[in-house]
C-alpha cells in the first residue's frame, strides 16, 4: 500500500509537470481583520489559514502543541494527545466540528493525535464567555471548521512525506468547484514504524534501548458536496476515519516481552446543512449521525503461556444531533442569535451493565451590540435539559472598550457559568462508575487587553491577559481498597492564570519576516494546594519564518514546564516531569506549482518525558513534496 500511495503520486507529477503551465508566483496580503462586535470576537482566536495551509501534514496535537496557548499532553507518535486548556483536565476542552460535539461521550474528551490539520479548513479557539453556546468548555472549545469556495474550477492538491522511523504520509484532495455546486474529495494515509532510538532511564542500569511494538497506521476518507441556490446553500460532509496503533510498553517494563497491547479505533461523521439567507439574518437547520468504535486490548502472560491480564474493551457509540440556528439583525448595531440543539447518544460497552441512552436538549439566546460608540456588549443565557432534568440556567456577558485615543487598543472583561455533566464512563463503568455524580459547575471571570495595528508593511496583534476560575463539584478518579478506581465529586478546583500572545509581521519588496509566540501561566489547585497531576505552571512556543521570493526558511520553539504525575506532596523525582524546551526547523522553496520542504524536529536531541516513563523520540528529520493544481 506504501509503495502504491508513492508510484500513484509519482506519476501524477510527472503528467503535470509535462504540462505546459506558467505559475505566478504567491503574494501573502497582510491585514488587520475589520471586526464587526469586539465584544463577540473578544474572547477567541483564529489561526492563520495560511498556516494551516502549509502545515496540514502534521496532527491536530503537534499544532496546538506549537501555535497556540493550549498544553497538550502527548504519549508521543501514535499515542494519545489529549488538551489542558487554562489548567483544566481534557474533559474541560470541548471540541466542535462545524459545530458538532466531538468530545466521545465515553471518555467525554478528544484525542487530536486522531485529528489530521489536512481534513479542516479553520482553527478557532475560544474561552471563558467565548464558550457559551455549549456546555461541558469549563476551561475552552476548539473549533474546527470545513470551509469551502465556489466558482474555482478543478481541484487537485497531492502531498508525500516521508521521515525518520520509516514515516509515510500521503494526501490527495481532489474535486470540482462551479459557480452552484462543490463537490470534493480528501483522502490520505499515514504510518510509521516509530521504532525511535531513546535512553531508557527506567531500569537499572540505564541503556539506550530502541522503541518495540510502536508502529501505528491512520488513514482516512472525507468526501463534501455543496449546492448554492438563491439565497441558500446545502452542505453534506461525512468524515471517515480509521487507526490500527500498537502500544509500546513503559519504560520499567520493556523486558517484558509476555504482552500484548493495541488498539483499533474508527469513526464515520455524516452532516446534512441547508442555510438560507435574508436583507436581514439567515437560519441554519443542521442534522448528524456520528458512529464511533473504540477496541482497546491487553493481554499478558508468564513465560509458561498462563494469562495474568486479559482486557478487551469494546464500546459502540451512536449519536444522533439536531441544531436550528438563527440570526437575526435587529436595530442599528444589535443582533439576536438563538439555537435550539438535541442531542441523543446511545453506548454499547462490554464494560457497562446494558446499553447506555442520554438525552440533551439546550436553548441558547445570545443578544450582541453597541451601547455606546465605543463600548460593545455581549451577553447570552442557556438552559439545558439532561434525561429531561433541568440542568439550571448559565448566564455570560462580555464588554469590550475601543480606546478613542490610541487606535487598536482594546479592553475586554468577561464573565461566564458552564457546567459539564459526568460522561458515561464516569456514570456506569463496571467496576468503579458513580451513577450519584454530580455534574461540574464552573465560574470563570477573564479580561484582556488587545493591541492591533498596521503600519505599511508592518503589523501587530498583541494579546495579554488573566483569567480566575472555580469548579465545584470536579470530577476527580481515586484508588479504593477493593483494587480499582471510583470517581468522585471534588469539593472545590480553583484555576487562575495569565496569557501572552504576540505577533509581528513586516513585509518589503520580496521578502517577508514574521515572529509570533505564546506564553502561559497556570495554577489549579484543589483544597489540598497542591497544583493538579500533569499540568504545568508554565509552557510557552515561539515561531519565527523568512520568506524570500519562493524561499522560506522558519524555526519553532516549545517549552513545558515542569509537572507533577502524583498528588502526592512528596517532591521524589519519581513523582515529577523535569521542564524541556525543544527546537524545530524547516526550509523550502516553491517551483512553480510543485513545493518541497525539509524538516529537522528535536534539533539538539533532547531526551525528555511527556508522560511518565513514556519514552519520546530524539532527533527526526521529514521531506515531504507538493503539487498544487
Amino acid at each position: 500500500m506504501k509503495k502504491l500511495c508513492v508510484l500513484l503520486f509519482l506519476l501524477a507529477s510527472y503528467a503535470v509537470m509535462a504540462q505546459d503551465t506558467i505559475v505566478l508566483q504567491s503574494v501573502e496580503v497582510n491585514a488587520t481583520a475589520i471586526r464587526q462586535n469586539q465584544a463577540e470576537a473578544a474572547m477567541e482566536r483564529k489561526m492563520d489559514t495560511a498556516l494551516l495551509k502549509r502545515l496540514n501534514t502534521i496532527t491536530m496535537s503537534q499544532l496546538l502543541i506549537q501555535h497556540s496557548p493550549v498544553f497538550i499532553k502527548t504519549y508521543g507518535p501514535g499515542g494519545i494527545a489529549t488538551a489542558s486548556f487554562r489548567g483544566t483536565t481534557a474533559s474541560h476542552t470541548l471540541v466542535l466540528w462545524n459545530g458538532f460535539q466531538l468530545n466521545a461521550p465515553t471518555l467525554g474528551q478528544v484525542d487530536f493525535s486522531t485529528i489530521p490539520v489536512f481534513m479542516t479548513e479553520q482553527v478557532k479557539l475560544k474561552w471563558g464567555s467565548g464558550t457559551s453556546a455549549n456546555s461541558g468548555g469549563l476551561g475552552g472549545v476548539v473549533n474546527i471548521e470545513n470551509t469551502q469556495h465556489f466558482g474555482e474550477g478543478l481541484i487537485l492538491d497531492l502531498k508525500q512525506t516521508y521521515g525518520s522511523f520509516n514515516s509515510f504520509g500521503s494526501y490527495i484532495t481532489a474535486g470540482y468547484s462551479w459557480a452552484s455546486h462543490l463537490l470534493r474529495v480528501k483522502a490520505y494515509r499515514t504510518s510509521s514504524d516509530n521504532d525511535f532510538e531513546y535512553h531508557n532511564i527506567g531500569i537499572i542500569p540505564h541503556q539506550v534501548m530502541k522503541q518495540k511494538n510502536g508502529e501505528f497506521v491512520d488513514y482516512g476518507l472525507m468526501p463534501e458536496y455543496q449546492w448554492r441556490f438563491r439565497n441558500s446553500l446545502i452542505t453534506i460532509v461525512s468524515w471517515n476515519q480509521w487507526s490500527d496503533r500498537n502500544c509500546p510498553q513503559i519504560m520499567p517494563n520493556v523486558n517484558n516481552d509476555n504482552t500484548k497491547e493495541y488498539t483499533e479505533n474508527g469513526y464515520s461523521r455524516n452532516f446534512i446543512s441547508y442555510k438560507t439567507y435574508w436583507n436581514t439574518g439567515k437560519i441554519e437547520l443542521k442534522s448528524a449521525y456520528f458512529y464511533e468504535k473504540q477496541h482497546y486490548f491487553l493481554e499478558t502472560y508468564t513465560s509458561a503461556g498462563t494469562t495474568v491480564t486479559n482486557i478487551n474493551s469494546i464500546n459502540d457509540a451512536n449519536i444522533f444531533h439536531q441544531i436550528a440556528d438563527l440570526y437575526q439583525n435587529l436595530y442599528k448595531s444589535w443582533k439576536f442569535n438563538a439555537k435550539v440543539q438535541y442531542d441523543h447518544e446511545q453506548v454499547t460497552s462490554n464494560n457497562y451493565d446494558g446499553v447506555k441512552d442520554r438525552d440533551i436538549l439546550s436553548f441558547y439566546t445570545a443578544l450582541t451590540g453597541k451601547l455606546l460608540k465605543p463600548i460593545d456588549l455581549r451577553l447570552t443565557l442557556r438552559n439545558d435539559w439532561v434525561d429531561w432534568e433541568s440542568a439550571g440556567f448559565f448566564p455570560t456577558a462580555t464588554i469590550s472598550y475601543s480606546c478613542m485615543y490610541l487606535k487598536g487598543l482594546q479592553f475586554n472583561a468577561g464573565y461566564s457559568h458552564n457546567y459539564r455533566s459526568p460522561s458515561l464512563n464516569d456514570l456506569y463503568w463496571n467496576p468503579g462508575g458513580n451513577p450519584d455524580l454530580k455534574p461540574e459547575n464552573g465560574h470563570t471571570a477573564d479580561g484582556n487587553i488587545v493591541y492591533s495595528r498596521q503600519f505599511g508593511g508592518f503589523s501587530i496583534d498583541c494579546q495579554v491577559g488573566a483569567y480566575y476560575s472555580e469548579v465545584k463539584d470536579w470530577i476527580q478518579w481515586k484508588p479504593t481498597t477493593y483494587r480499582y478506581w471510583v470517581p468522585e465529586n471534588v469539593e472545590t478546583v480553583i484555576a487562575y492564570g495569565a496569557e501572552t500572545h504576540l505577533k509581528l509581521n513586516y513585509f518589503i519588496n520580496n521578502w517577508n519576516f514574521s515572529v509570533s509566540g505564546n506564553y502561559v501561566y497556570s495554577h489549579t489547585t484543589d483544597r489540598s494546594g497542591l497544583q493538579l497531576i500533569y499540568i504545568p505552571l508554565h509552557h510557552a512556543n515561539a515561531f519565527a519564518e523568512i520568506k524570500w521570493k519562493t524561499w522560506y526558511v522558519n524555526y519553532t520553539m516549545e517549552f513545558t514546564g515542569r509537572r507533577k504525575t502524583s498528588m502526592n506532596a512528596n517532591e521524589f523525582y519519581g513523582f515529577r516531569l523535569n521542564p524541556y524546551t525543544l527546537h524545530h526547523a524547516s526550509i523550502g522553496k516553491q517551483i512553480k506549482r510543485f513545493n518541497i520542504e525539509f524538516k529537522v524536529n528535536n534539533i539538539t536531541n533532547v531526551d525528555y518525558m511527556a508522560v511518565l516513563w513514556r519514552a519520546m523520540p530524539g532527533r527526526s528529520f521529514e521531506g515531504s513534496i507538493s503539487y498544487k493544481f
